[in-house]
């Protein structure tokens, strides 16, 4: 139109938000898991000994950009966590809560986010990170997230996940009882 400015069309909004939603720096979801392996003699988790999951970082996070005349608001919110656990099992938390080293009492099961494994890893894991972790199971986190958006006069919402494994050893332990 003549001596006037035009909205851009929202398929041409739309594919700007995904691109500055893709440059936001989400937060990794590297699977968190306590207690830690690495605190036990045996550097592994335990079948029968419940684990809390967790991820780190923020909840919620704000982003703008303003490039050619448009400018793009975001805010984005995790909405869950779903964690892949390597024996089969999956486990979807709205929440999580991390594990505090000597703020909990062992074997206490997570208040909001946990699993407990029944049988402990085969040797080697098939779908293991490295390839070469033996006795493990990959866990994978994929955190889910919802992103209002507003450019353009428009609105709308997209969701978009991120997501980490980690190779987690998992055995049993066996009590051995010796008469004299």
């Amino acid at each position: 139109e003549a001596g006037g400015s035009s909205a851009p069309p929202r398929q041409a909004v739309e594919a700007y938000v995904r691109t500055v939603t893709a440059s936001m720096q989400l937060p990794d979801a590297y699977p968190q898991i306590g207690p830690d392996p690495t605190w036990n003699e045996w550097n592994m988790a335990v079948v029968g000994i419940p684990l809390w999951l967790w991820v780190e970082g923020p909840a919620q996070m704000t982003a703008s950009r303003s490039e050619a005349g448009l400018a793009v608001s975001l805010d984005a919110r995790h909405v869950s966590t779903t964690f892949t656990m390597g024996d089969g099992r999956t486990v979807t938390c709205a929440s999580t809560k991390p594990y505090v080293r000597n703020a909990v009492k062992p074997g206490e099961p997570s208040p909001v986010c946990g699993h407990t494994y029944q049988v402990a890893a085969k040797s080697p894991s098939p779908t293991s990170v490295t390839n070469k972790a033996t006795g493990t199971y990959t866990v994978t986190a994929t955190t889910h997230w919802s992103v209002d958006w507003t450019a353009g006069g428009y609105s709308g919402t997209l969701t978009t996940q991120m997501s980490g494994s980690r190779d987690l050893p998992v055995g049993e332990l066996q009590a051995v009882v010796i008469r004299s």
